[in-house]
């Protein structure tokens, strides 16, 4: 097993540890070869460049066979116009990738409203990036950490925030930028992120709940919305860091 085999299976692993009971996943890589596109999926990347195809292919691979731990059948994944995936009716998921590896969620939609999953590399967020990715009272945070650790804890801020975003906007189709969710992280990596401002169906002051781990040199976030969906926080009180 080559060294970027076991990293993804390492991350496979994590995933499913943090995941709830429903949703699977499936972790593949950009640099081997995947399975055959269908058709209408190629007709969507033929004019991409050829990194963006063998990344689009490994991703199609890892959701059919997350759709397979389902016990559904592989189908076609195609290209919606905002260059969302659409999903087969009735399944929920989403899909991330970088240059090392590809991962998929799915669950079934009478369980789950909508997934979001990132991967980031674990690379500290520049200081002047900070303010594009964090609101006033995450900066506030920032400030009261040592400054060895600041651009680590913006790019936990960055992960957890895309991948909420991906979550809602399965159901919202409203694009907003980071500022519109305030982000607080537990010890475990646990999150709770409110949303600001209104966005579709979803109120201000909705929480949307997941978690981030450190996986080997990327951090993984995920975010889930379950058919119980309500804005309480579980950890009002919890600290990042």
């Amino acid at each position: 097993m080559t060294m970027m085999m076991r990293h993804n299976s390492r991350l496979e692993l994590a995933a499913r540890a943090v995941l709830p009971t429903g949703v699977a996943v499936s972790v593949t890589s950009p640099t081997a070869d995947p399975d055959p596109l269908w058709p209408v999926e190629e007709q969507a990347i033929s004019k991409a460049v050829p990194a963006r195809q063998r990344e689009f292919a490994a991703g199609r691979m890892a959701a059919r066979r997350a759709l397979l731990a389902l016990g559904r059948a592989p189908s076609a994944i195609p290209v919606g116009d905002d260059r969302a995936p659409i999903w087969p009716r009735a399944i929920v998921g989403s899909i991330a990738h970088d240059d090392t590896a590809c991962i998929a969620v799915t669950a079934e939609r009478d369980r789950f409203k909508a997934l979001g999953v990132d991967i980031e590399p674990s690379i500290p967020v520049e200081a002047e990036l900070f303010q594009e990715i964090c609101r006033p009272e995450e900066l506030a945070w920032l400030r009261q950490l040592p400054f060895e650790s600041r651009g680590m804890v913006a790019r936990r801020f960055f992960a957890a925030k895309e991948a909420v975003y991906k979550c809602q906007y399965t159901i919202s189709r409203k694009i907003f930028g980071f500022d519109n969710l305030s982000v607080v992280f537990d010890r475990q990596g646990r999150f709770d992120a409110r949303l600001m401002k209104d966005a579709g169906p979803f109120e201000s002051g909705t929480i949307f709940k997941g978690m981030t781990a450190l996986v080997g040199d990327q951090i993984l976030s995920l975010c889930w919305i379950g058919e119980g969906h309500h804005s309480d926080a579980d950890f009002q009180d919890s600290v990042t860091g």
